[in-house]
C-alpha cells in the first residue's frame, strides 16, 4: 500500500468514518495503525465501536483497534 510506504508514522483515527468500507479497508490493510476514538459530542462512540467490531477481519484486529494500539503508542503496558 503506497500510503503505508510514504507515511511510515501515520495513525488512522476511526472516529469519523463516513462509510463502512473506509473502516474495513483501514482495519484490513493497517491494523497496527488504527485507533478507536471519540468525536463526542458530535459523533456516536458506541456506533463507531460497533462498526469496528462488525467490519474487522478478526477478533485480534478488533482488540488492537479498540485499545491495544493506543496503549502501545503511549507505552502504557
Amino acid at each position: 500500500m503506497i500510503f503505508h510506504i510514504n507515511f511510515e508514522y501515520a495513525i488512522l483515527d476511526l472516529s469519523a468514518a463516513f462509510a463502512s468500507i473506509a473502516t474495513k479497508m483501514a482495519l484490513a490493510e493497517l491494523p497496527e495503525r488504527c485507533l478507536y476514538s471519540s468525536d463526542a459530542p458530535y459523533g456516536e462512540p458506541y456506533l463507531y465501536r460497533q462498526l469496528i467490531e462488525f467490519v474487522s477481519p478478526d477478533k485480534r484486529t478488533t482488540e488492537m483497534a479498540l485499545g491495544e494500539n493506543i496503549s502501545r503508542l503511549l507505552k502504557l503496558h
